[in-house]
């Protein structure tokens, strides 16, 4: 499930980003700020928007900033609070940002667990725009998290009927569907598939239909076709998924190697740094972590980096550099229980 909503997320971000970029400038500090959160920079970000908040800033891109660098910083409360003060310095009709923030506020209540509040979000968004997939499909995945099996399917089919005989879109249902443990449903979604023109298909979306059918050599035959055409990082994700399926994990490190050599990928360098901490190796984990730190530009998993940056120090045994990067990741990130138990743990070593 976490997979096919990031996805959906990412393509939002992706989407919220760009316009931002084009929006009229506002002050200095709310163009340093927007930079910070590139950078992942969440504390300077949010005092760079405060101090904006006092100049002739466009309010509402302020509140955004905000509520971007409060989900950086797994506040989503303070991020929805951001958002809906955005929202309210709006114009009467609503346009891309207005839209974009209301896939953002979904976000957050999904974080937060407060799914009835996500739906709501994405029924405003599919109340003025009728056609509008992504928003069906992820509101569909809400249901699921509600045990509303009948009011999930209403809109994925309602996404279905908008993009037929979208073979990539089934598939990303049917895994929903089959990661809340619907089987039944789910299959209705696969056995479209199977039964459609499978010459249609790119071979991306034959290999996930392998996959889902536990064909791993298939699949693998697939992806690496795909791969030598059009690689990505998801297809890249699943291929080396293939590759753990048959036992083969020098493969799957490979697959992940071969593309961060190609490509500036932060969340494929994680992955390959987990590949490489499967194996016991945490040398080269610790490698490939830190390449994917250095790598600012689309980094959505900086977070994950620097702590798994910080776990491959305290198996390596330096228990020092461990806690030094763990302490500016409190500063960056704010602390929870399971750090400050980390910390005491660390300062004992």
């Amino acid at each position: 499930m976490a997979s096919k909503i990031l996805k959906y997320i990412l393509m939002s971000s992706a989407c919220l980003m760009l316009l931002t970029g084009c929006q009229k400038k506002g002050s200095s500090l709310f163009e340093e700020g927007m930079e910070a959160v590139a950078r992942q920079e969440y504390r300077t970000a949010l005092d760079d928007f405060s101090g904006a908040l006092r100049t002739d800033a466009d309010k509402e891109q302020v509140y955004r900033g905000m509520g971007l660098a409060y989900m950086g910083r797994k506040e989503y409360a303070r991020a929805l609070g951001a958002f809906s003060k955005a929202l309210a310095e709006a114009g009467m009709f609503p346009g891309e940002p207005e839209f974009d923030i209301n896939y953002y506020m979904a976000i957050c209540y999904y974080k937060l667990g407060e799914y009835d509040d996500a739906i709501a979000c994405y029924d405003a968004i599919t109340n003025l725009r009728k056609k509008e997939t992504k928003a069906y499909f992820l509101k569909g995945n809400m249901k699921l998290y509600l045990n509303d099996l009948e009011g999930a399917r209403a809109d994925f089919d309602a996404a279905a009927a908008i993009k037929k005989n979208d073979y990539s879109l089934y598939l990303d249902i049917y895994d929903s569907m089959m990661q809340h443990g619907y089987e039944g449903a789910a299959f209705a979604y696969l056995d479209f598939v199977d039964k459609g023109d499978h010459k249609s298909m790119s071979d991306y979306d034959k290999g996930r239909l392998c996959y889902f059918h536990e064909e791993y050599t298939q699949a693998c035959n697939y992806l690496e076709r795909a791969r030598s055409e059009e690689p990505d990082a998801e297809l890249i994700s699943l291929l080396c998924e293939c590759y753990k399926h048959m036992g083969q994990y020098e493969y799957a490190a490979i697959a992940y190697s071969g593309y961060v050599e190609d490509h500036n990928d932060a969340r494929i360098c994680d992955k390959l740094g987990l590949s490489y901490a499967d194996q016991g190796d945490y040398a080269k984990a610790l490698e490939a972590f830190q390449r994917g730190k250095e790598i600012m530009e689309n980094n959505t998993c900086m977070q994950e980096l620097k702590q798994n940056e910080i776990a491959c120090y305290e198996y390596m045994g330096e228990y020092g550099k461990a806690l030094k990067l763990l302490e500016e990741y409190i500063e960056t990130y704010g602390s929870t229980e399971d750090l400050e138990r980390e910390y005491a743990f660390l300062s004992t070593r």
